[in-house]
């Protein structure tokens, strides 16, 4: 069911610009969200490719949106798209 793929992609992550700053800084590391409303479970969520999607979410919870770009090895993962 899950398979190491040889893949990086690109994801942006929606959040505010203090805590955009912070991480870029070293201050402190990305937290893994553990709200009730994380449809997928607990973790970080970007979105895939997809800059623009992310901003539009970050300006519906930030007063300061931002959006953290991240290169994401996917290594060993369950991939939805892949019928193995």
């Amino acid at each position: 069911m899950y398979s190491k793929r040889p893949h990086i992609v690109i994801g942006f992550h929606g959040c505010a610009e203090t805590s955009l700053d912070t991480i870029l800084n070293h201050k402190q590391e990305m937290k893994k969200s553990t709200q009730d409303h994380d449809w997928l479970g607990e973790g970080m969520y970007f979105w895939e490719n997809n800059y623009e999607r992310a901003l539009e979410w970050s300006k519906t919870k930030h007063t300061n949106p931002a959006v953290l770009g991240a290169l994401i090895d996917l290594g060993q993962c369950l991939d939805f798209i892949d019928s193995r």
